[in-house]
């Protein structure tokens, strides 16, 4: 790993209020200072990569101001609810690895200084995903080192043509797990490593991580022919603009809005037939709107899919029940979201008529767009108004 900049690095030891701005409507939002399980690394970057002007892409806009976090030691839930995700993943690729539980330890203090244990679309210079992984280095390409089941597997090692990972480090399950992190990422601060560790530790205990488990120091060699844990498909097997497929699936018991699925989804199909522009970067608005609500009650799209539930999200998946809600990273803070319609489509604003909604293929998003697919969910919105 090339060198991080000064000043992210000085952010993981201070709370440092930054100035976000939204990329969509490009006006301030307001003065965060965030502190605690990485989440000040993963601010800081986004509002260096804001500042710079680097944050442009599809999007949608952000309908109000973000929660002001007041707590220097407190993290906010949604963080702490991706963390923990991002966690179960690193670990259960450890297992099916059949690493040692110190191995899960090692891999969550380097993705928490790295990124503050989220799967980030931005870094210094080509640095990506969890780990700060790039591709220019060798590490993958893009689409691999933000596949988080994948970019962990980078991580651990034993991977023929890539850098090496941690089990590439020999006697590394022997070293203070500060140093055997460094000797993975190679990074300018290589005292930064060991201050995550009570962070990390913090994060496993809540995702039931055993960090004692034993392992081997080598672990099983990872077959590249099956997909890893977590994954739907091998990524060979799900390429961009790959057709999404119709699947059954019952709501959850708590996903209730003013119209039923049937509903909604006849409400949607009528917008394109108005012709009205007034949709520009409203897709979460838009969503909510078809399934009767005024408003979703949360920042932005990527946002209501973070904070869905663990158990109603479906990352990856392209067998989609009509009515549910698909997600998409665009390149900026805000994502997007749409509503399945079946037969592979969707219901979505601006992709073919800016301002506009129109049914549309799915896989037009990140064939149009170059967005990354994130995964679907059932249409939960427990803010909703």
């Amino acid at each position: 790993m090339d060198v991080r900049d000064m000043t992210e690095a000085a952010a993981t030891r201070a709370a440092t209020p930054f100035l976000l701005k939204a990329g969509c409507i490009g006006t301030a939002l307001g003065l965060i200072g965030m502190l605690g399980l990485g989440a000040t690394t993963l601010i800081a970057g986004a509002a260096k990569k804001s500042a710079d002007g680097k944050g442009g892409g599809a999007g949608c806009e952000i309908s109000g101001l973000p929660e002001e976090v007041t707590s220097a030691s407190t993290v906010p839930g949604p963080i702490r609810a991706q963390q923990i995700h991002n966690a179960k993943i690193i670990d259960n690729v450890a297992q099916e690895r059949e690493l040692p539980g110190k191995a899960s330890l090692i891999a969550l203090m380097t993705a928490l200084q790295e990124s503050g244990l989220q799967n980030i679309n931005h870094g210094h210079l080509d640095s990506l995903g969890l780990f700060q992984q790039r591709p220019s280095q060798g590490w993958g390409t893009p689409a691999e080192i933000t596949n988080p089941p994948h970019s962990a597997g980078l991580f651990f090692g034993g991977n023929p043509g890539r850098p090496p990972g941690l089990v590439d480090v020999p006697k590394w399950q022997l070293m203070d797990p500060g140093v055997a992190a460094q000797r993975v990422q190679r990074s300018a601060y290589p005292g930064l490593y060991i201050t995550r560790r009570g962070q990390a530790e913090q994060v496993a205990t809540q995702a039931g991580i055993d960090l004692s488990r034993a392992g081997s120091e080598t672990g099983r060699e990872q077959d590249p022919s099956t997909p890893e844990q977590g994954a739907c498909t091998p990524a060979s097997e799900t390429p961009v603009g790959a057709p999404f497929h119709d699947d059954a699936a019952d709501w959850p018991p708590e996903v209730k809005n003013p119209r039923s699925t049937a509903e909604a989804i006849e409400w949607a199909k009528s917008q394109p037939g108005l012709n009205e522009k007034k949709w520009w970067k409203w897709c979460l608005k838009f969503t909510a709107k078809v399934y009767g609500w005024n408003a979703a009650g949360v920042g932005s799209a990527i946002t209501h899919y973070r904070v869905m539930p663990e158990h109603m999200k479906h990352p990856g998946s392209r067998d989609i029940p009509p009515g549910a809600l698909m997600y998409w990273e665009t390149g900026n803070e805000h994502g997007h979201v749409s509503v399945y319609l079946g037969d592979g489509k969707i219901i979505s604003n601006d992709v073919l008529r800016p301002g506009y909604v129109d049914v549309i293929p799915a896989s037009d998003v990140e064939t149009k767009w170059g967005a990354q697919y994130v995964g679907w969910a059932p249409p939960y919105f427990p803010k909703g108004a």
